[in-house]
């Protein structure tokens, strides 16, 4: 990482987390021109091991790379249009501008199934595989056929400990002073770092700054309970979200097809607010 979080502030590294994902398309690019090991996910990152339905260690097991490959910004759209929420929209001009080198490095597409229109704007854009997650076996039996790669149960073993690790951690930032907005950013952008040993030491670099009175800028005291606030396609508008419970909320998953307080502007399914990509924090 250019940023070197071992000597950075609080501050520092939140401010610096969305440079991870652009760190992470150089990481990508030189992965898939090495060993062409790059799984596409697309998925949320607000539930255990960061991922509610995806088993993202079953990937790692088969020698393979999960990559967060949803679209978080609006600066895509002026090179093109497609007619879906801000999410879907700016994931698909990214796919199909080939301008995401995320996008561009994965052999094939995972997705955790939680949206028909992602489904159906993926299978319209994209010629190559598309997979919806139902089961790990399945998308075992798959990646091996598409990767030509063998699973190990010690790998899958091993990512699988990792990523109980890196849940604790997140558990332990939920439980921190931290506002949701800087919660989230943290528990998204930290995917980016896909040497897990890595992401953990970053994500305890953060726990570690948070309950040191001397180094965080952040009060010990916590403000109250953290309120839950469901978000449907949270990452691309994490940033922008202002609650009515105030700031110190808990951004949680919620199923597919249930009312929302959170959802990105133009989704399919119906919640209290809608918040667009154009739209500034």
């Amino acid at each position: 990482m250019e940023l070197d979080f071992k000597h950075a502030s609080l501050q520092e590294i939140i401010d610096y987390a969305p440079d991870l994902r652009r760190e992470a398309y150089v990481d990508a690019t030189l992965r898939m021109q090495a060993d062409d090991n790059i799984v596409g996910v697309f998925g949320s990152a607000y539930s255990e091991a960061q991922s509610p339905v995806i088993d993202e260690a079953l990937i790692y097991g088969c020698g393979l790379v999960p990559v967060p490959i949803v679209g978080v910004d609006a600066f895509i759209f002026k090179h093109g249009d497609y007619p879906a929420c801000d999410v879907i929209k700016s994931t698909m001009v990214y796919l199909t501008t080939q301008k995401c080198p995320l996008l561009y490095s994965s052999k094939m597409y995972v997705l955790d199934g939680c949206c028909p229109a992602v489904e159906t704007a993926f299978r319209h854009c994209t010629q190559k595989l598309v997979h919806i997650y139902n089961d790990a076996e399945t998308l075992k039996t798959v990646l091996q056929q598409v990767y030509c790669c063998k699973y190990s149960a010690a790998r899958y073993q091993d990512a699988k400990s990792a990523f109980v690790t890196l849940s604790g951690l997140l558990q332990q930032l939920e439980q921190s002073a931290l506002s949701g907005n800087e919660f989230g950013m943290l528990a998204f952008y930290s995917r980016f770092i896909f040497e897990l040993e890595e992401r953990i030491a970053f994500l305890a670099r953060v726990c570690e700054l948070i309950s040191s009175a001397a180094t965080c800028k952040h009060s010990s005291h916590l403000p109250g309970k953290r309120v839950p606030v469901s978000i449907h396609c949270p990452d691309g508008i994490i940033q922008k979200i202002k609650p009515t419970a105030g700031n110190y909320f808990k951004p949680v998953w919620v199923q597919a097809g249930r009312s929302a307080d959170i959802a990105c502007a133009g989704c399919i399914y119906p919640a209290a607010e809608y918040v667009g990509y154009r739209e500034r924090p």
